[in-house]
């Protein structure tokens, strides 16, 4: 016999309204819940089995509603993917401002410099600390050679951390999704491109700085520290302007060895100037590998960083060792590494965006990609 009271009443008008929410194939469970509870004759046991179908149909409701929000923002996304932000009529429009950009840069950039530095020069370190050591030197001149190396440490590994943090970085956004209007549409390039450029061209700028004038003092200094005693000037101890009062005065030289100090005084010229260049050539490279190869993740971040430090300090070696030998002038010698650099980003970045047009069927076949 079925027992009713309006306790029991009050509790299925409770959850017959919750259960409009659940999916169709669960109506049979409710319906069953709400006799099962109508029957239970003891308030107390009544009370507990209420509590309980309360809350089993809450959980089916909200599962059904929050699968039924999620299919709609797929399909959402499916539809407008081709143009992330795009407004009807203007240009696409990717949901990240420069200055969010930027920031997001820091960390990367700062992670990356202090790990390369610190191991290049923990490896400068060892060496320097057995030379001195055999010669008997204090902890302290020990301490002050290694501090003495972190300029010239760091004229090389903040090109690298330049190029680890912009791939990082993009290679982030590439799994987010940010990157579909960036490789379909160049107004959303120049979205990513132009802060890039801004924030490595301000760190080559500083490293330029760094280069000609911090550089040459903390080598002169290191160079006493390491043989002890007053080192002769030498092309790494120079500023710019000493280097090509040099390389002049090496000219007026006559023989052939006027010529090639020359040639090493402005080989080191250029060197400085093509090193802090590095930064923007290495940034360029580092936005065009990741929108080739958007979802590489970290091991893309990896081998692509193996492989373009290695071609690159491999073109600046056989461009000196070029220039040394007369073969190409000291501006070619020390700018191919860059120019080889930059031609393989803008091949990467033709080959990336050739064939795509925004209403075109490239946009219909990655929107169907994506929305499956």
């Amino acid at each position: 016999m079925t027992v009713s009271s309006p306790h029991t009443s009050r509790a299925a008008r409770l959850i017959a309204p919750l259960a409009r929410f659940t999916a169709p194939r669960h109506a049979d469970l409710v319906r069953g819940m709400v006799a099962e509870l109508e029957s239970i004759p003891d308030a107390g046991p009544r009370r507990r089995f209420a509590l309980g179908a309360f809350a089993a149909v809450a959980r089916l409701s909200i599962q059904y509603v929050g699968a039924g929000a999620a299919s709609a923002a797929r399909r959402w996304t499916s539809v407008f993917a081709p143009v992330v932000g795009a407004h009807v009529g203007g240009s696409p429009m990717l949901p990240i401002t420069p200055r969010q950009l930027a920031r997001r840069h820091l960390v990367p950039f700062v992670v990356a410099l202090v790990a390369v530095t610190g191991f290049m020069l923990a490896l400068f370190g060892v060496r320097v600390a057995a030379q001195l050591g055999a010669r008997g030197e204090t902890s302290a001149a020990i301490v002050e050679a290694i501090a003495l190396g972190l300029p010239f440490t760091m004229a090389m590994t903040v090109p690298m951390a330049v190029f680890l943090a912009v791939a990082w970085v993009f290679s982030r956004l590439g799994r987010e999704g940010m990157l579909g209007a960036a490789r379909r549409d160049a107004a959303a390039l120049r979205q990513l491109l132009v802060p890039v450029l801004i924030g490595a061209t301000t760190i080559a700028g500083l490293m330029f700085v760094s280069n000609t004038q911090l550089l040459p003092r903390a080598n002169t200094r290191l160079a006493v520290v390491l043989s002890g005693s007053p080192a002769r000037a030498s092309d790494r101890t120079m500023t710019v302007g000493e280097l090509r009062a040099a390389a002049r005065q090496a000219r007026r030289t006559e023989g052939a060895g006027g010529a090639t100090r020359a040639t090493a005084y402005e080989v080191e010229v250029q060197k400085k100037f093509a090193i802090s260049a590095a930064c923007i050539v290495l940034a360029l490279a580092g936005l065009t590998i990741t929108l080739r190869f958007p979802r590489g993740g970290a091991w893309l971040v990896a081998g692509s960083s193996v492989l373009v430090f290695a071609a690159h300090y491999a073109a600046l070696v056989a461009g000196e060792t070029l220039a040394d030998r007369a073969v190409v002038s000291p501006i070619v010698a020390m700018w191919m590494a860059n120019a080889l650099t930059l031609v393989f980003a803008l091949l990467l970045l033709r080959t990336r965006t050739r064939g795509f047009n925004v209403r075109g069927a490239g946009n219909e076949a990655e929107s169907a990609a994506i929305a499956t």
